[in-house]
């Protein structure tokens, strides 16, 4: 795919970032928490991660909404720290090769933005996480970061489209979105921004060539 757009709007988790739900899952699971909530679609669980991810509950909040079902009793701070490092194991490395794609694409002149559906618990790992393999800040990559619990608003949600392109000032022909959700891709396809859906942690370094 050639690239005839101003702004190009990467994913984090499973585009840019490794991400492996499975692990936090099964350790919240070794800590005590009904696998059951972690698997149902439209389970309470499910409801509290999108409104974390939205910014509208506190990390605090959300951590004592797993504590109520864990039947562990624990020092408070030792569980909080288990809980955290628990809902951090999904965050894998970022492949060298994506850093560099976007390092690329950035200096052959490409406006490069992120939109991501994270919450304050993963963003500061994910930033020293980045700094850690790059050995710069991961806004250095970035024009400007779309963050859903800055936002608090989160895809598929139109709006949260919607204020990018206001923020960008561009319509939405002249943006390509890539995303390893294919609902994200369907809603951003909606409102007329070109899309492009990879599978989670793969590469897609090949279908971005520059003219």
């Amino acid at each position: 795919m050639s690239i005839d757009k101003k702004v190009l709007i990467f994913d984090l988790g499973g585009v840019l970032l490794d991400l492996h739900v499975e692990k936090s899952f099964a350790a919240f699971v070794e800590l005590g928490l009904d696998a059951a909530m972690l698997t149902e679609q439209n389970c309470l669980m499910n409801n509290m991660m999108q409104q974390y991810d939205r910014g509208d509950i506190s990390t605090k909040e959300f951590f004592g909404y797993i504590k109520e079902w864990l039947p562990c009793k624990q020092h408070d701070d030792l569980l909080n720290e288990r809980i955290h490092n628990a809902w951090n194991m999904m965050l894998g490395g970022f492949p060298s090769q994506k850093i560099q794609r976007l390092a690329q694409l950035r200096d052959a002149g490409y406006r490069i933005v992120m939109l991501s559906n994270t919450n304050e618990g993963h963003w500061d790992a994910i930033e020293n996480m980045f700094r850690d393999a790059a050995g710069v800040p991961l806004s250095s990559l970035f024009h400007s970061l779309y963050l859903s619990y800055r936002m608090h608003r989160r895809k598929p949600e139109p709006e949260i489209f919607m204020e990018l392109l206001a923020q960008e000032n561009i319509a939405p022909h002249e943006a390509l979105f890539i995303d390893d959700s294919a609902e994200n891709c369907r809603a951003a396809a909606a409102l007329g921004i070109e899309s492009l859906h990879v599978e989670r942690n793969a590469s897609w370094n090949n279908f971005l060539m520059a003219d």
